[in-house]
């Protein structure tokens, strides 16, 4: 089950995992990738620094060195501390997230037009990757795709390599 590869990746630290999960998204790649790069849902110092990485960047990473599309870790900056999502719903989730997510300085100029695919691991209500998303595209992005390995369905997670959502 999906679930439980995400699962095992996120909090039982088994960062293989990140290589199988990028296999399987690698065939869901646009064909045209001029332009394209590809970024992590950011984690906030504080929850790296106790569990040591950011899933989703283990998984960009991968994604980037199997496609040859550029991997930029640090795209998105999360800017506070938000509690753990899990078992939370959606209005909660939104305002836990809401202003968590700001864009590098580095990246100020440097976004617009770009195509970004965007990493999260388990997309549950979509609080996380929507705040993301409002900075990207804020800062210009052309496009904007969000790239996870399982979807979370009225209190489970619904088995799906992928979950695309354009904009």
């Amino acid at each position: 089950m999906s679930a439980d590869v995400a699962l095992r990746l996120k909090y039982g630290g088994k960062i293989g995992l990140a290589a199988i999960i990028a296999q399987q998204l690698l065939r869901h790649l646009p064909e045209d990738r001029d332009n394209v790069i590809i970024t992590p849902v950011p984690l906030h110092w504080t929850r790296i620094w106790s569990r040591s990485f950011n899933q989703s960047a283990l998984i960009g990473k991968e994604l980037s060195a199997l496609s040859g599309i550029t991997f930029v870790p640090d795209m998105l900056i999360r800017t506070k501390r938000t509690p753990s999502m899990r078992g939370l719903d959606l209005k909660r989730r939104k305002k836990a997230v809401g202003s968590a997510f700001a864009l590098n300085p580095k990246w100020h100029s440097a976004l617009a037009g770009r195509r970004i695919i965007l990493i999260d691991d388990v997309l549950t209500t979509g609080a996380t990757s929507d705040g993301c998303l409002s900075v990207l595209k804020r800062h210009k992005a052309s496009w904007v795709q969000i790239f996870c390995w399982a979807r979370a369905l009225r209190g489970r997670v619904q088995d799906s390599p992928l979950m695309s959502l354009d904009s």
